[in-house]
């Protein structure tokens, strides 16, 4: 059986970038059993953050990343503001998630869609 995980993070980086210390970036990990169930909680946590975040970028279709440009945090060793993203990971087994086009057209076109409507 699959497990299926919905990673929320926010960080210094967007949440594809899986740097050595990106588990640190982990704000809250939800599991299922079932796949509907993550897709839906995906679905439900990136309109949350489409909502309340006027910038967003989208990677292979479940690495979401959201962010405020006035959001930043002044990093000491590298002497420089740094900005925040908040993002969303889908895995399927520790794996991150690559949706089938069924899929995508079902559960991840309204988030497709914002996208590329921003890059217009």
């Amino acid at each position: 059986m699959t497990e299926w995980t919905v990673i929320k993070t926010k960080g210094e980086y967007e949440p594809w970038w899986f740097f050595e210390d990106w588990e640190e970036t982990v704000l809250d990990r939800f599991c299922f059993e079932e796949k509907e169930e993550a897709f839906r909680k995906y679905q439900i946590l990136a309109e949350e953050l489409i909502q309340n975040y006027p910038h967003h970028a989208l990677k292979k279709q479940v690495l979401f990343a959201a962010w405020n440009e006035e959001e930043i945090e002044y990093c000491e060793d590298c002497e420089d503001d740094i900005q925040t993203f908040h993002g969303l990971i889908l895995l399927a087994d520790g794996v991150v998630y690559a949706p089938q086009p069924e899929e995508k057209n079902i559960w991840f076109s309204e988030i497709a869609a914002f996208e590329t409507k921003l890059a217009d």
